[in-house]
């Protein structure tokens, strides 16, 4: 079993749990508070794959994970106001099935 600690002031509960859903098939993850600290337990599925590259293959998940939730954060007002705009254009046209 694989023990990693997460600062919960760095990576939200939400990244850890993409990340445990993107190993599925290879690991299952069980996540618990601990303090200020998310604790992920990896447990092995599938037995090709050592515990090392497990962990780096967590690792390099919850990064992605945490750069998407990051990119997601700033591009948001953005993407509302397309949304916005979109819609707002369809509420303010004809109907044509009259």
């Amino acid at each position: 079993m694989i023990e990693l600690a997460f600062d919960e002031t760095t990576h939200s509960i939400d990244v850890l749990n993409a990340a445990a859903y993107r190993l599925l098939g290879a690991a299952t993850c069980q996540i618990s508070k601990s303090g200020s600290a998310f604790v992920c337990h990896l447990a092995q599925t599938n037995t090709t794959v050592d515990d090392e590259a497990l962990r780096a293959r967590f690792l390099d998940l919850v990064t992605d994970e945490s750069v998407r939730e990051n990119l997601a954060q700033k591009t948001e007002p953005v993407r509302n106001l397309i949304l916005s705009l979109a819609f707002g254009s369809l509420a303010n046209s004809p109907d044509d099935k009259s």
